[in-house]
């Protein structure tokens, strides 16, 4: 199996069947970052694509120290984030996440804890686009803190501040919810 930079290093050449297995690779991921900030399957898979153009086209700008996950997951969520500047859309997206959402769940344990799964992702919801990219990227992707400021294109300190309220605010919704 070759290693991603490998694998960059010919698809500058013109092989495209090394990109295909990037896009392979990283398919399962981007979309589900994509998801995770937009709510939206069909709005998660344009946003995959683009990812993925953008990232063909922008191989060349590509730094082979860096990992090219991170790099891919960074495009990832500028190309979500600059999909939800249109207000209108986020607030469409937000009601189509309120109206998916499933029905209480029983008492076996298995549907107890997808419920607390969906429970999250909809609170998750609730906060600003920026706020709750910086929240995935961080906890869900696992990036550290400098590499979320960089693909948000924020100063590190503005990082800290969405991922402290974010907390606070998903802190305070499960209070609410739980009583």
């Amino acid at each position: 199996m070759q290693d991603d930079a490998t694998l960059v290093e010919h698809s500058l050449r013109g092989d495209t069947r090394a990109f295909d297995t990037l896009v392979e690779r990283y398919r399962d991921r981007v979309f589900s970052l994509a998801f995770r900030i937009l709510g939206e399957a069909s709005a998660a898979e344009d946003a995959m694509q683009e990812s993925f153009l953008r990232a063909y086209t922008r191989l060349p700008l590509y730094d082979p120290a860096q990992p090219f996950s991170t790099w891919l997951l960074c495009l990832t969520a500028r190309v979500c984030l600059n999909a939800r500047r249109n207000r209108a859309t986020e607030q469409r997206h937000l009601e189509q996440a309120a109206k998916a959402m499933p029905p209480a769940p029983s008492i076996e344990e298995r549907l107890y804890e997808r419920e607390q799964r969906r429970t999250l992702q909809r609170l998750l919801m609730r906060l600003p686009a920026p706020q709750r990219a910086a929240m995935l990227l961080h906890y869900y992707e696992e990036l550290p803190v400098a590499e979320v400021a960089r693909a948000l294109e924020v100063p590190e300190g503005t990082v800290k501040t969405w991922l402290y309220r974010g907390r606070e605010s998903l802190r305070r919704w499960l209070e609410e919810e739980l009583g």
